[in-house]
Protein backbone atom coordinates (compact mmCIF):
# COMPACT_ATOMS: atom_id res chain seq x y z
CA UNK A 1 0.00 0.00 0.00
CA UNK A 2 1.06 3.47 -0.91
CA UNK A 3 2.34 5.50 1.83
CA UNK A 4 0.08 8.50 2.42
CA UNK A 5 2.04 11.83 2.68
CA UNK A 6 1.15 14.77 4.85
CA UNK A 7 2.41 18.20 4.42
CA UNK A 8 4.63 19.40 7.44
CA UNK A 9 2.73 19.28 10.68
CA UNK A 10 2.97 22.77 11.78
CA UNK A 11 0.87 23.86 8.32
CA UNK A 12 -1.56 21.45 9.74
CA UNK A 13 -1.58 22.57 13.04
CA UNK A 14 -4.28 25.43 14.06
CA UNK A 15 -5.01 27.08 17.22
CA UNK A 16 -7.23 26.30 19.58
CA UNK A 17 -10.41 28.36 19.87
CA UNK A 18 -13.71 27.95 19.96
CA UNK A 19 -16.28 26.75 22.03
CA UNK A 20 -16.22 23.29 20.26
CA UNK A 21 -12.71 22.89 20.32
CA UNK A 22 -12.18 23.49 24.06
CA UNK A 23 -15.41 21.01 24.64
CA UNK A 24 -13.58 18.41 22.18
CA UNK A 25 -10.34 18.62 24.24
CA UNK A 26 -12.06 18.61 27.72
CA UNK A 27 -13.86 15.44 26.58
CA UNK A 28 -11.09 13.44 25.33
CA UNK A 29 -8.49 11.43 27.30
CA UNK A 30 -5.40 9.08 26.66
CA UNK A 31 -3.59 6.95 28.73
CA UNK A 32 -0.75 4.65 28.47
CA UNK A 33 -0.19 1.29 29.91
CA UNK A 34 3.72 2.14 31.18
CA UNK A 35 5.46 5.03 30.43
CA UNK A 36 8.39 3.13 29.32
CA UNK A 37 8.95 1.00 26.16
CA UNK A 38 12.58 -0.70 26.42
CA UNK A 39 14.18 -2.41 23.06
CA UNK A 40 16.53 -5.40 23.80
CA UNK A 41 18.63 -7.52 21.10
CA UNK A 42 15.62 -10.22 20.26
CA UNK A 43 12.37 -8.45 21.85
CA UNK A 44 10.33 -5.36 23.01
CA UNK A 45 8.56 -3.93 25.74
CA UNK A 46 5.98 -1.99 23.39
CA UNK A 47 4.00 1.08 24.48
CA UNK A 48 -0.04 0.61 24.68
CA UNK A 49 -2.96 2.94 25.16
CA UNK A 50 -6.17 3.84 24.93
CA UNK A 51 -7.42 6.74 23.47
CA UNK A 52 -11.23 8.06 24.08
CA UNK A 53 -13.22 11.12 22.23
CA UNK A 54 -16.12 11.95 21.06
CA UNK A 55 -16.42 11.38 17.35
CA UNK A 56 -17.01 13.62 14.37
CA UNK A 57 -17.79 12.00 11.60
CA UNK A 58 -16.28 13.83 9.01
CA UNK A 59 -12.77 13.94 11.12
CA UNK A 60 -10.34 11.13 11.66
CA UNK A 61 -8.02 10.61 14.45
CA UNK A 62 -4.76 9.56 15.24
CA UNK A 63 -2.06 8.80 17.40
CA UNK A 64 0.99 10.92 16.82
CA UNK A 65 4.70 10.15 18.48
CA UNK A 66 6.75 13.28 18.71
CA UNK A 67 10.62 13.23 19.39
CA UNK A 68 11.83 16.31 22.04
CA UNK A 69 12.15 18.51 18.87
CA UNK A 70 7.95 18.46 18.42
CA UNK A 71 9.02 16.28 15.34
CA UNK A 72 6.56 13.35 14.24
CA UNK A 73 8.42 10.02 14.67
CA UNK A 74 5.29 8.11 14.06
CA UNK A 75 1.27 8.03 13.02
CA UNK A 76 -0.93 5.41 14.34
CA UNK A 77 -4.33 5.10 12.57
CA UNK A 78 -7.39 4.33 15.32
CA UNK A 79 -10.30 2.49 14.94
CA UNK A 80 -12.84 3.70 17.20
CA UNK A 81 -15.92 1.90 18.82
CA UNK A 82 -18.82 3.41 20.78
CA UNK A 83 -18.12 3.45 24.41
CA UNK A 84 -20.87 4.68 26.62
CA UNK A 85 -20.84 8.57 25.34
CA UNK A 86 -17.83 8.54 23.69
CA UNK A 87 -15.44 6.32 21.46
CA UNK A 88 -12.66 4.41 22.49
CA UNK A 89 -9.93 2.84 20.56
CA UNK A 90 -7.27 0.98 21.85
CA UNK A 91 -3.42 1.37 20.37
CA UNK A 92 0.23 -0.45 20.70
CA UNK A 93 3.31 1.67 19.55
CA UNK A 94 6.04 -0.99 18.41
CA UNK A 95 9.23 1.30 19.26
CA UNK A 96 9.89 1.98 15.62
CA UNK A 97 9.69 5.18 13.25
CA UNK A 98 8.17 5.44 9.76
CA UNK A 99 11.04 3.75 7.82
CA UNK A 100 9.94 1.06 10.16
CA UNK A 101 13.32 1.01 12.32
CA UNK A 102 13.42 1.26 15.77
CA UNK A 103 13.70 5.06 17.35
CA UNK A 104 16.95 6.47 19.46
CA UNK A 105 17.11 6.43 23.27
CA UNK A 106 14.95 9.27 24.55
CA UNK A 107 11.49 10.97 25.71
CA UNK A 108 8.97 11.11 23.47
CA UNK A 109 5.58 12.33 23.53
CA UNK A 110 2.43 10.35 22.27
CA UNK A 111 -0.64 12.80 21.61
CA UNK A 112 -3.64 11.79 20.46
CA UNK A 113 -4.80 14.39 17.01
CA UNK A 114 -7.88 15.38 15.07
CA UNK A 115 -7.68 15.64 11.45
CA UNK A 116 -10.58 17.49 9.98
CA UNK A 117 -10.80 19.88 6.76
CA UNK A 118 -7.17 19.27 6.80
CA UNK A 119 -6.41 21.09 10.04
CA UNK A 120 -5.05 19.26 12.87
CA UNK A 121 -5.68 19.53 16.60
CA UNK A 122 -3.76 17.47 19.43
CA UNK A 123 -6.35 16.89 21.54
CA UNK A 124 -4.26 15.83 24.57
CA UNK A 125 -0.99 14.20 25.18
CA UNK A 126 1.59 11.95 27.24
CA UNK A 127 4.91 11.75 28.28
CA UNK A 128 6.81 8.34 27.28
CA UNK A 129 10.31 7.31 27.54
CA UNK A 130 12.33 4.81 25.96
CA UNK A 131 15.67 3.22 26.30
CA UNK A 132 17.45 0.66 24.07
CA UNK A 133 19.60 -1.50 25.71
CA UNK A 134 20.84 -3.04 22.31
CA UNK A 135 24.23 -1.31 22.84
CA UNK A 136 25.02 -2.16 26.45
CA UNK A 137 26.31 -5.57 25.72
CA UNK A 138 27.71 -4.33 22.13
CA UNK A 139 29.94 -1.85 23.48
CA UNK A 140 30.79 -4.54 26.35
CA UNK A 141 31.98 -6.55 23.40
CA UNK A 142 33.66 -3.66 22.48
CA UNK A 143 35.66 -2.98 25.54
CA UNK A 144 36.89 -7.13 25.65
CA UNK A 145 38.48 -6.82 21.58
CA UNK A 146 39.81 -3.74 22.22
CA UNK A 147 43.75 -3.35 21.22
CA UNK A 148 44.66 -0.12 22.85
CA UNK A 149 47.46 -1.87 24.64
CA UNK A 150 50.53 -3.36 23.34
CA UNK A 151 51.17 -5.85 26.28
CA UNK A 152 49.41 -9.24 26.56
CA UNK A 153 49.28 -8.48 30.19
CA UNK A 154 47.38 -5.44 29.91
CA UNK A 155 44.84 -6.52 27.29
CA UNK A 156 44.43 -9.52 29.70
CA UNK A 157 43.33 -7.51 32.50
CA UNK A 158 40.99 -6.10 30.07
CA UNK A 159 39.29 -9.23 29.12
CA UNK A 160 38.68 -9.81 32.40
CA UNK A 161 37.35 -6.54 33.73
CA UNK A 162 34.94 -6.64 30.22
CA UNK A 163 34.33 -10.11 31.35
CA UNK A 164 32.75 -8.95 34.77
CA UNK A 165 31.53 -5.89 33.36
CA UNK A 166 29.46 -8.51 31.03
CA UNK A 167 28.25 -10.39 33.74
CA UNK A 168 27.27 -7.57 35.87
CA UNK A 169 25.02 -6.10 32.59
CA UNK A 170 23.88 -9.28 31.35
CA UNK A 171 21.34 -10.00 35.25
CA UNK A 172 20.54 -5.82 35.07
CA UNK A 173 19.42 -6.46 31.33
CA UNK A 174 17.42 -9.59 32.90
CA UNK A 175 15.58 -7.37 35.49
CA UNK A 176 14.84 -5.35 32.92
CA UNK A 177 13.30 -8.24 30.66
CA UNK A 178 11.21 -9.73 33.59
CA UNK A 179 9.93 -5.66 34.13
CA UNK A 180 11.27 -5.57 38.14
CA UNK A 181 12.33 -2.18 38.12
CA UNK A 182 10.85 1.03 39.38
CA UNK A 183 12.35 3.21 36.90
CA UNK A 184 13.34 0.95 33.70
CA UNK A 185 14.46 3.88 31.26
CA UNK A 186 16.67 5.50 33.76
CA UNK A 187 18.48 2.49 34.69
CA UNK A 188 18.53 1.49 31.14
CA UNK A 189 20.73 4.69 30.18
CA UNK A 190 22.38 4.73 33.23
CA UNK A 191 23.86 1.68 32.57
CA UNK A 192 24.70 2.12 29.02
CA UNK A 193 26.04 5.74 29.56
CA UNK A 194 28.54 3.81 31.95
CA UNK A 195 30.11 1.04 30.10
CA UNK A 196 29.72 3.76 27.40
CA UNK A 197 32.33 6.17 29.34
CA UNK A 198 34.18 3.63 30.38
CA UNK A 199 34.90 2.50 26.94
CA UNK A 200 35.33 5.90 25.37
CA UNK A 201 37.92 6.72 28.36
CA UNK A 202 40.21 4.03 27.27
CA UNK A 203 40.17 4.03 23.76
CA UNK A 204 40.25 8.13 24.46
CA UNK A 205 44.13 8.83 22.57
CA UNK A 206 44.42 11.79 24.93
CA UNK A 207 43.31 12.00 28.81
CA UNK A 208 42.25 8.78 30.22
CA UNK A 209 41.02 7.86 34.19
CA UNK A 210 40.77 3.88 33.32
CA UNK A 211 44.26 3.45 31.17
CA UNK A 212 46.61 4.24 33.13
CA UNK A 213 45.12 2.62 36.40
CA UNK A 214 45.21 -0.43 34.31
CA UNK A 215 48.92 -0.40 33.63
CA UNK A 216 49.59 0.74 37.33
CA UNK A 217 47.78 -2.55 38.07
CA UNK A 218 49.93 -4.41 35.79
CA UNK A 219 53.81 -2.95 36.47
CA UNK A 220 52.93 -3.88 40.73
CA UNK A 221 51.63 -7.21 39.86
CA UNK A 222 54.27 -8.83 37.99
CA UNK A 223 53.61 -12.65 39.02
CA UNK A 224 50.03 -13.02 37.96
CA UNK A 225 50.40 -15.14 35.69
CA UNK A 226 48.28 -13.74 32.91
CA UNK A 227 48.66 -16.22 30.33
CA UNK A 228 46.23 -16.09 27.23
CA UNK A 229 44.12 -18.80 28.99
CA UNK A 230 43.83 -17.25 32.22
CA UNK A 231 40.49 -16.06 33.12
CA UNK A 232 40.54 -15.17 36.81
CA UNK A 233 43.39 -13.22 38.52
CA UNK A 234 42.85 -15.17 42.22
CA UNK A 235 40.85 -13.52 44.67
CA UNK A 236 43.45 -11.18 46.20
CA UNK A 237 44.38 -9.68 42.40
CA UNK A 238 40.76 -9.17 41.85
CA UNK A 239 40.26 -7.43 45.07
CA UNK A 240 43.07 -5.08 44.57
CA UNK A 241 42.05 -4.50 40.87
CA UNK A 242 38.67 -3.63 41.64
CA UNK A 243 38.54 -2.23 44.93
CA UNK A 244 41.68 0.23 44.84
CA UNK A 245 42.18 0.61 41.11
CA UNK A 246 38.68 0.66 39.28
CA UNK A 247 36.18 1.33 41.83
CA UNK A 248 36.23 5.22 42.67
CA UNK A 249 36.44 6.32 38.57
CA UNK A 250 33.97 4.25 38.39
CA UNK A 251 31.70 6.31 41.00
CA UNK A 252 32.81 9.48 38.74
CA UNK A 253 31.46 7.41 35.82
CA UNK A 254 28.47 6.11 36.92
CA UNK A 255 27.30 9.33 38.51
CA UNK A 256 28.53 11.06 35.09
CA UNK A 257 25.86 8.73 33.50
CA UNK A 258 22.92 9.49 35.60
CA UNK A 259 23.34 13.08 35.54
CA UNK A 260 23.46 12.95 31.64
CA UNK A 261 19.59 11.73 31.70
CA UNK A 262 18.33 13.93 34.91
CA UNK A 263 18.39 11.41 37.21
CA UNK A 264 19.25 11.68 41.02
CA UNK A 265 18.55 8.87 42.70
CA UNK A 266 17.81 5.15 42.37
CA UNK A 267 14.76 4.18 44.13
CA UNK A 268 14.84 1.48 47.49
CA UNK A 269 14.04 -1.46 44.90
CA UNK A 270 15.78 -0.47 42.21
CA UNK A 271 18.64 -0.25 44.34
CA UNK A 272 18.47 -3.58 45.47
CA UNK A 273 18.16 -5.02 42.12
CA UNK A 274 21.10 -3.34 40.99
CA UNK A 275 23.03 -3.97 43.79
CA UNK A 276 21.91 -8.21 43.49
CA UNK A 277 23.55 -7.50 40.02
CA UNK A 278 26.71 -6.44 41.08
CA UNK A 279 26.94 -8.96 43.94
CA UNK A 280 26.28 -11.78 40.88
CA UNK A 281 27.85 -10.76 38.30
CA UNK A 282 31.44 -10.69 40.50
CA UNK A 283 31.43 -13.67 42.21
CA UNK A 284 31.94 -16.15 40.76
CA UNK A 285 35.23 -14.30 39.32
CA UNK A 286 35.97 -14.69 43.11
CA UNK A 287 35.60 -18.41 43.02
CA UNK A 288 38.79 -19.51 41.65
CA UNK A 289 38.19 -22.79 42.31
CA UNK A 290 35.92 -25.59 42.16
CA UNK A 291 33.28 -27.07 44.38
CA UNK A 292 35.15 -30.13 46.22
CA UNK A 293 33.26 -33.51 46.39
CA UNK A 294 33.35 -34.13 49.65
CA UNK A 295 31.04 -32.95 52.26
CA UNK A 296 33.59 -30.62 54.33
CA UNK A 297 34.87 -29.36 51.01
CA UNK A 298 31.08 -28.58 49.72
CA UNK A 299 30.50 -26.83 53.29
CA UNK A 300 33.66 -24.77 53.45
CA UNK A 301 33.17 -24.12 49.70
CA UNK A 302 30.22 -22.66 50.75
CA UNK A 303 31.33 -20.59 53.80
CA UNK A 304 33.54 -19.04 51.64
CA UNK A 305 30.90 -18.21 49.31
CA UNK A 306 28.37 -16.64 51.81
CA UNK A 307 31.73 -14.79 53.14
CA UNK A 308 32.70 -13.30 49.90
CA UNK A 309 28.65 -12.34 49.10
CA UNK A 310 28.50 -10.43 52.07
CA UNK A 311 32.15 -8.78 51.53
CA UNK A 312 30.89 -7.99 47.77
CA UNK A 313 27.97 -6.50 49.23
CA UNK A 314 29.32 -4.24 51.70
CA UNK A 315 31.55 -2.84 49.24
CA UNK A 316 29.38 -2.79 46.27
CA UNK A 317 26.54 -1.08 48.16
CA UNK A 318 29.11 2.10 49.28
CA UNK A 319 30.02 3.01 46.19
CA UNK A 320 26.28 2.81 44.63
CA UNK A 321 25.85 5.57 47.50
CA UNK A 322 28.99 7.38 46.48
CA UNK A 323 27.98 7.58 42.81
CA UNK A 324 24.33 8.93 43.74
CA UNK A 325 26.17 11.30 46.36
CA UNK A 326 28.07 12.74 43.81
CA UNK A 327 25.24 13.02 41.61
CA UNK A 328 22.79 14.52 44.20
CA UNK A 329 25.62 17.60 45.00
CA UNK A 330 25.68 17.71 41.07
CA UNK A 331 22.08 18.03 40.11
CA UNK A 332 21.37 20.55 42.84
Amino acid sequence: MREQTHSPRESRSVPINGIRDMDRISNSELAIDSKNGLIFSSSVIQISGTAKFPLDNAASFSILILDENSDEVARIALRPEKSGTLYESSFTWDLKSKSNSYIKSGRYTISLAELSNEEEIELCSVECMVADTREILETTALLKSSQIFDDPASKRVLSIYADIIRDIEIRIIEGLEDNRFDEPYFVARTTAGFIRQIYNDIENDGASQFRPLIEEFVSRNPGLGLRADDEKFGLRALFDFLVNYMADPEDLTRATAMIKCDYRNFTANDRSIVLSALVSGILPHCMSFAPPNNAIGKKTYALVERLLKVGIIYICAKHIDKSISICRATLV
